[in-house]
């Protein structure tokens, strides 16, 4: 009798202690994988999803929630998940920053060398002005520099902007952003203290340089991006540089011109990827020449492998292309680009992409490959990652308002499909904000935000090398 009891005692400790069956990978389109779905009217965006080396993931995002106290703000918050998809925090995730901000701007996530996460956004905690904070959390989620972060800008009357953040190989973070018309940066060692005696600063007279993008390089190194204009009507130029460890230009003293031939679509502050061995890999598009897209390769040494200005997707110069993604297989040298194609009155939609050998040369023929023709429904926010000898690409197919459909295809190097198009997500609903990215494994997953419980939320979905969801 005494067994008998202490085994029915264990197996009720075990259903109240066990997680909730559905905090995992999901295996059907129509229910995705939750992750902060609170329903009283708060506005869930923006995520961002970072892989870890155990392939475990780390989401952020932004949650305003009507419920809290007031004044009512963008909250920052994190998730981790393990390999099958569990929830290692509680569900709707840990807080990372109470704030008051009204509107959101893009911000940072990225891991250090321990897996911790790196997050850094524009603060309303220390005054009226927003300044630029950082934050570490472990992976039991703890804030490792305090409950406040590290505050990087101290002015009540600066401008600042769009911070990013990026853990180094050295096993320090270098933190970006955006002051005034400058962009700066400041390298913290794993205790948050300041390790550059001032933080470095890009600027030119009679321009602005806002930041774009930051990522690691080699040798504790870090590769950062701006846009350059001189007033706001200016042309925009795409420019880079590389940091050493010790904060000194390792690409010249102006850095580089990435695009200079004409200018970057208004409000574009295109991401990069690094290229695994010190160069980077960039993608955008154009205002002028009018709605073309474009990708680079820049060595380690600063060395363009394509021509000066970046390789188009496509010469075919009856239809326009915005909103490329980039990917990278550094085992061929080879560049993946995908982007929304249009007709030239953009009353049509459809999906293309082009593979560039190490030289910039388009090998899926001079106008691409075409995998959803141009028709009615928009094909918008396009990521794909590089998986095999190809890649994987995700994007929206939006047939009417509300009834938007996440759905994928998988291509090897040569352009042959693996996969034919498949759902990732069907439930009817405004989806957007999409971050993409591969587990070491090979399983990629992508996180977004849509309004499927009547107020934005966010979700995520896994895509096995087999092209199957869930587990």
């Amino acid at each position: 009798m005494k067994t008998s009891c202490l085994r029915m005692l264990a197996f009720v400790m075990c259903l109240t202690m066990t997680p909730a069956v559905w905090a995992q990978w999901s295996s059907n389109p129509l229910k995705n994988l939750p992750l902060a779905d609170n329903p009283n009217g708060s506005d869930q965006v923006q995520p961002k999803v970072r892989p870890l080396p155990n392939n475990q993931w780390y989401v952020s995002w932004f949650d305003a929630d009507p419920s809290t106290p007031k004044p009512i703000g963008y909250d920052v918050f994190l998730q981790r998940l393990d390999a099958t998809g569990v929830e290692q925090f509680p569900h709707g995730g840990v807080m990372v920053a109470d704030l008051s901000n009204s509107s959101t701007e893009d911000y940072g996530l990225d891991i250090d060398t321990a897996g911790n996460a790196l997050l850094t956004f524009l603060d309303t905690r220390f005054g009226p002005n927003q300044q630029v904070s950082a934050s570490k959390i472990s992976p039991s989620g703890q804030p490792l520099w305090g409950k406040k972060g590290v505050q990087l800008t101290f002015s009540g009357t600066d401008f600042n902007a769009s911070p990013r953040i990026t853990g180094t190989t050295d096993g320090n973070v270098v933190v970006a952003w955006t002051t005034n018309s400058n962009t700066y940066l400041q390298k913290l060692d794993p205790n948050g203290h300041a390790i550059w005696n001032k933080p470095r600063v890009l600027e030119e007279p009679g321009f602005s340089y806002f930041l774009s993008d930051l990522h690691a390089s080699d040798k504790g190194s870090v590769i950062v991006s701006w846009v350059r204009s001189a007033g706001f009507s200016g042309a925009k130029e795409l420019r880079a540089n590389k940091l050493s460890a010790n904060g000194f230009a390792l690409w010249g003293k102006k850095g580089l011109s990435i695009y200079d031939a004409g200018s970057l679509q208004f409000g574009e502050f295109p991401y990069f990827f690094s290229d695994g061995s010190g160069g980077a890999v960039f993608a955008w598009y154009s205002a002028s020449p009018s709605l073309q897209v474009f990708a680079q390769h820049i060595r380690a040494n600063g060395k363009e492998a394509f021509p000066h200005n970046g390789s188009v997707g496509s010469n075919n110069t009856f239809n326009v292309r915005v909103e490329p993604s980039v990917s990278y297989n550094a085992a061929t040298d080879e560049t993946f680009l995908f982007w929304t194609e249009e007709d030239s009155n953009q009353f049509t939609n459809g999906l293309s992409g082009q593979k560039f050998d190490g030289t910039g040369a388009p090998q899926w023929s001079s106008t691409g490959k075409t995998i959803v023709p141009l028709g009615p429904d928009p094909q918008i926010f396009v990521k794909n990652v590089q998986t095999g000898t190809g890649a994987l690409v995700i994007w929206n197919d939006s047939p009417s308002f509300g009834q938007d459909a996440l759905k994928a295809i998988k291509l090897d190097g040569a352009g042959k499909t693996i996969c034919a198009p498949f759902s990732v997500s069907t439930a009817p609903a405004s989806k957007f904000g999409l971050s993409m990215s591969t587990a070491p494994s090979g399983l990629a997953a992508v996180a977004w935000s849509d309004n499927r419980i009547g107020n934005n939320a966010i979700y995520m979905q896994d895509v096995k090398t087999n092209c199957k969801l869930g587990q």
